[in-house]
């Protein structure tokens, strides 16, 4: 357990260390970030860290020699009541506060954690998030990995109105008065407002048919970074529905190039294939 951005709730994470750790070494750090206010996400027995929902890949980052870190921060479910309320309306930057939080504390218990060298990835409202951190404290995380995010929720609000409130377009107006009109309450949480703010590396990807997190929204904030003047990578995957981060071996195999060159430094091998019958081979 550690302490949230308040100094006093408790939170819970779940810890992946590269083999061999000591804490003699430095190794950089991961963040597998969700953040979805309906759900809790650090695994509580092996049978979860193995089949966890959201997001995959922390071993297997593991196993590439980051520490990598998954938290149950503030607006969460799980908890008490007041503990999921931090999360209505705005409920990343809160999240975002107590993941700061908690790796600062667990890098001073556990020692060995590089926080020069922090990174974020997270699909789905994992990709909200992890976006939204590296833009809202670049000075903490370096290198982000976003897919299928919702950067915005004017694009994406329909039946989430109990995580991000009722669209508010002033004076309790509940009706968009015109097709441009961005709900006053969600105007605060669109990432393309925090663009101007990248210092890092971020990977934005998306699928061309996704259903949930439209595409549209992945490329608005991809042309607010635009005007900007700010560089970043675009994936764009062809056919792929909103499932792709936990089925698509092509994704998988560029998030984690992604993080070997940007976040260890190091070059990853060209054109590693993931598939079984190269595993075979």
């Amino acid at each position: 357990a550690a302490k949230a951005a308040d100094g006093k709730t408790d939170l819970y994470a779940t810890i992946y260390f590269p083999p061999g750790f000591s804490r003699e070494r430095t190794y950089p750090v991961i963040d597998a970030f969700y953040g979805g206010p309906q759900m809790m996400n650090a695994p509580r027995s092996y049978a979860e860290a193995v089949r966890t929902f959201n997001p995959v890949s922390r071993a297997s980052l593991a196993e590439l020699g980051f520490v990598v870190v998954t938290i149950d921060a503030r607006g969460t479910r799980g908890r008490s009541k007041a503990f999921a309320d931090i999360g209505y309306g705005n409920f990343a930057d809160p999240q975002i506060d107590d993941h700061i939080a908690v790796i600062r504390q667990l890098a001073e218990r556990y020692g060995g954690f590089d926080l020069d060298r922090v990174g974020v990835y997270g699909h789905s409202f994992g990709g909200y998030t992890s976006a939204r951190a590296i833009l809202a404290h670049p000075e903490f995380y370096k290198v982000a990995a976003s897919s299928a995010g919702p950067h915005n929720y004017q694009g994406f609000y329909d039946g989430i109105e109990g995580l991000v409130g009722v669209p508010d377009y002033g004076d309790g107006a509940r009706v968009r008065p015109t097709p441009q009109s961005v709900p006053k309450n969600f105007a605060a949480m669109d990432n393309a407002t925090l663009a101007p703010n990248l210092r890092g590396h971020l990977l934005l990807a998306y699928g061309e048919m996704d259903e949930n997190a439209l595409p549209s929204v992945t490329l608005q904030l991809a042309d607010a970074l635009i005007k900007v003047n700010k560089a970043f990578d675009l994936l764009y995957l062809p056919n792929r529905t909103h499932d792709f981060f936990r089925t698509d071996r092509y994704y998988m195999r560029r998030l984690w190039d992604h993080f070997v060159e940007h976040l260890a430094g190091e070059t990853p091998p060209q054109n590693y294939d993931l598939s079984r019958e190269a595993a075979q081979r």
